[in-house]
């Protein structure tokens, strides 16, 4: 009972100094209340009911009342009255914290600190529930950060679990999308600590309209997909990466040209003899595409075949004894013609490419099969050997 009293006397002084206390007091308060949220569950609950939300979103948008250091007492005190409690989270939001952020951005250390990065982070579940969180007020924060140069990786990972939490719900989809943030995860697909975390974000907008058509609009993203498929080392980025090429190949001719051209049948290549499973099928599900694209204009362009006629052409003027204009058209038909034998040697290339890679993936299905095989169900070594 007294431990009680001596709590509720402890969270009182701390709401009075943030509300009238200086600058140093305040900083202090701040410190202590994140100290009582994150020692109690019971103190977390009775905190915001005492009213420490409100200064605390006050005092992390104020440049003035106590310096950074001060401002990140507040943020790490809201972060840890937000962690696992909903009902905290939305006294957050409801205290205008998302209104304020842009406030934020003059404060290098602030605006980068994992601490902010965090708490954003955890009110962002608020997407998943029916309250109705404004992800138009948070997305150019989250951006911004993305973007700048100086913000830590850990920083830019806590904003991109953000840009997950909301990428899950429709509704907010397209705001992520006209916010900027395709460009900015294309470029952070290019680093190898951040790859699959944006690769992820990626694999969610891909799933909508609004998402794909940003993607397709998007020079930069061919090259980001083919480069990420050739870390071998990292295959979470080459299963999204195979992910993201399906559904860019698979509705546009203008974006498989694109990667033909950077390289992606290489790549695929490997994939579909190095990478994961999941994976190398995913690879070789998009080689069969081009293998098909390539038949299908072959077919369109190849007329009938006449070896004798072609082979007539292709090797002078001994028959027939023509002038320009039979010159001219047999200068075609020969080129016709090795045009026509060079892609049906590339299209047997691709055929035992593609036996290799089915045969690799099917391989790695038996090895997974016997691994997970009982030891006891084969004879052992003296029932072999009597």
């Amino acid at each position: 009972m007294g431990e009680a009293r001596d709590d509720a006397a402890a969270m009182r002084a701390a709401v009075k100094r943030l509300s009238f206390g200086t600058s140093e007091e305040r900083a202090e308060a701040a410190e202590e209340v994140g100290r009582l949220a994150r020692s109690d569950e019971r103190r977390k609950r009775l905190l915001p009911e005492l009213g420490v939300v409100p200064p605390l979103v006050s005092m992390l948008a104020d440049a003035r009342g106590g310096g950074p250091g001060a401002r990140m007492a507040a943020a790490w005190a809201l972060l840890e009255l937000a962690r696992g409690a909903y009902r905290n989270k939305v006294h957050i939001v409801q205290a205008g914290l998302l209104k304020k952020l842009p406030l934020l951005m003059d404060d290098k250390d602030l605006s980068r600190s994992e601490e902010l990065a965090l708490l954003l982070y955890s009110i962002s579940s608020l997407a998943n529930t029916d309250f109705p969180l404004a992800s138009s007020e948070l997305l150019p924060f989250l951006v911004a950060v993305l973007n700048a140069d100086d913000a830590p990786a850990d920083t830019k990972l806590s904003c991109l679990a953000t840009l997950h939490n909301l990428s899950t719900k429709l509704e907010h989809v397209r705001d992520v999308v006209s916010s900027g943030a395709v460009r900015a995860l294309l470029a952070l697909s290019l680093d190898r600590k951040t790859s699959a975390a944006a690769l992820s974000v990626l694999g969610d907008l891909a799933a909508t309209a609004a998402g794909r058509k940003e993607m397709e609009e998007d020079e930069t993203a061919p090259r980001a997909l083919v480069e990420a498929m050739t870390w071998h080392d990292t295959p979470r980025c080459q299963e999204h990466a195979t992910y993201l090429a399906m559904v860019l190949a698979h509705g546009s001719r203008l974006q498989r040209r694109r990667m033909r051209q950077l390289g992606v049948v290489q790549a695929l290549l490997e994939v579909s003899l190095l990478g994961s499973p999941l994976a190398q099928r995913r690879a070789a599900k998009i080689l069969q595409w081009f293998k098909e694209e390539g038949q299908s204009r072959i077919r369109a362009h190849s007329g009938p075949r006449m070896e004798d006629a072609s082979s007539a052409s292709c090797h002078g003027s001994d028959v027939g004894g023509g002038g320009a204009d039979d010159d001219g058209e047999g200068a075609k038909d020969c080129r016709n013609a090795v045009d026509r034998i060079v892609k049906q040697s590339l299209d047997r290339n691709m055929k035992s490419i593609l036996r290799r890679a089915t045969a690799s993936v099917d391989l790695t299905n038996v090895k997974l099969l016997v691994g997970s095989s009982s030891s006891k169900s084969l004879p052992c070594e003296t029932q072999l050997h009597p």
